[in-house]
């Protein structure tokens, strides 16, 4: 999602396999290379990094240069089945896997995790800032169900601790630093708080987008929550669902929307938000079911498109691009017919870049799809 290669040190040493040397280096601003990498060509090689995922979404390079990804988690056994709008399960599936080696390593698990409606949500993205690894949860604490048979007291603590919550996980237990659903939950006149994705603030705190209040919202460093900026819905009528941001080189925060049902193959748009003034304007328009985002290292900005075809799918699963967009404005599709509910984005050094692949089993509904994601590079 955003241009570690370029603004974060990578530390060079190996990792250890259980995050046990997470706080052992510090990251910190790196100049960018002498020599801009290349642009990607329409045909750039797709190799798969890992498979085997639970549903894959947010990347970021952690400690020691490793790579790293979010997993929603496999769908929990506990159900709600009385939710008109589709069955509901909640646990403690989610988790973070280490991908470096080619086999996923899950250096945290026991996260909260949810099936809403269909889809599997869980720790959505992540940040390494500082020596410290932050993952971002969905819902909010509003989202767990009272006197639901099987939810223990202590499950139930859990999931409300969790649920819509910034984590830092770099130690054994997950530590709250703010919770951004139950403000947007709070603050949104449908009352609908749902996190999904993160990142860091050059200033100090974070930025957080919310697919369900469609707001832009900031963490500052003592983990107060503010509501910076909504989102508008589709001139069509369709819901934002914001569903990714990066910082540009300008300092402006870039938004990609997936939008909501009904969204066509060319209502999704990239706003720019810009901090000094608080204008959200339309940088980018005329993208489909945006679903990551963010600039490379060569300086190019790129989509993650779930599906090319709107929102909800018309493919089973749906079949997805990611966007390059040069700085002379030129569009370049990339991934050929190898991405499928592609999610996330993540800038290599070289060039390259990264998504998460066979994000979600929603909305096509079919379990096997849970376990089914990869990480994969493009370039």
């Amino acid at each position: 999602m955003r241009p570690l290669a370029v603004r974060r040190t990578l530390v060079a040493t190996a990792a250890a396999a259980a995050l046990a040397g997470l706080s052992a280096g510090p990251s910190g601003p790196v100049a960018q290379a002498a020599t801009r990498p290349a642009e990607l060509s329409s045909n750039a090689p797709v190799n798969v990094v890992a498979s085997g995922l639970n549903g894959p979404r947010g990347l970021v390079w952690g400690p020691h240069g490793h790579l790293l990804v979010g997993e929603a988690g496999t769908i929990p056994s506990l159900c709600d089945t009385t939710n008109p709008a589709g069955v509901n399960c909640f646990g403690l599936t989610g988790s973070i896997a280490d991908v470096s080696s080619g086999t996923p390593v899950r250096i945290r698990t026991g996260l909260a995790s949810l099936l809403n409606g269909g889809e599997m949500v869980g720790p959505d993205d992540l940040e390494y800032v500082d020596g410290h690894l932050y993952a971002l949860e969905p819902a909010s604490p509003e989202f767990v169900p009272a006197g639901l048979p099987g939810l223990t007291p202590a499950l139930s603590a859990t999931l409300t601790t969790q649920y819509g919550a910034l984590l830092d996980v770099t130690g054994g237990t997950p530590k709250v630093i703010a919770n951004p659903g139950d403000v947007d939950y709070q603050w949104a006149p449908d009352h609908d708080g749902n996190p999904y994705a993160l990142a860091a603030n050059p200033r100090g705190g974070f930025y957080v987008i919310d697919g369900g209040s469609n707001t832009l919202d900031s963490i500052d460093s003592n983990g107060n929550v503010r509501v910076l900026a909504l989102v508008p819905n589709t001139p069509g009528g369709a819901n934002s669902v914001p569903t990714c941001l990066d910082i540009g080189p300008d300092g402006a925060v870039y938004i990609g929307e997936l939008t909501g049902f009904g969204g066509t193959a060319t209502d999704a748009n990239i706003y720019r938000y810009a901090p000094r003034t608080g204008a959200l304007t339309v940088w980018q328009s005329g993208f489909s079911a945006v679903n990551g985002c963010g600039f490379g290292a060569n300086g190019d900005f790129y989509v993650t498109e779930f599906d090319t075809t709107g929102f909800p799918s018309q493919d089973v699963p749906p079949t997805g691009a990611v966007i390059q967009i040069g700085r002379d404005g030129r569009r370049t599709a990339l991934g050929g017919d190898k991405l499928f509910a592609p999610a996330g984005f993540l800038a290599g050094r070289d060039g390259s870049i990264y998504v998460s692949n066979y994000s979600s089993l929603w909305p096509f509904g079919d379990p096997a799809y849970s376990t089914a994601g990869q990480v994969v590079r493009i370039g």
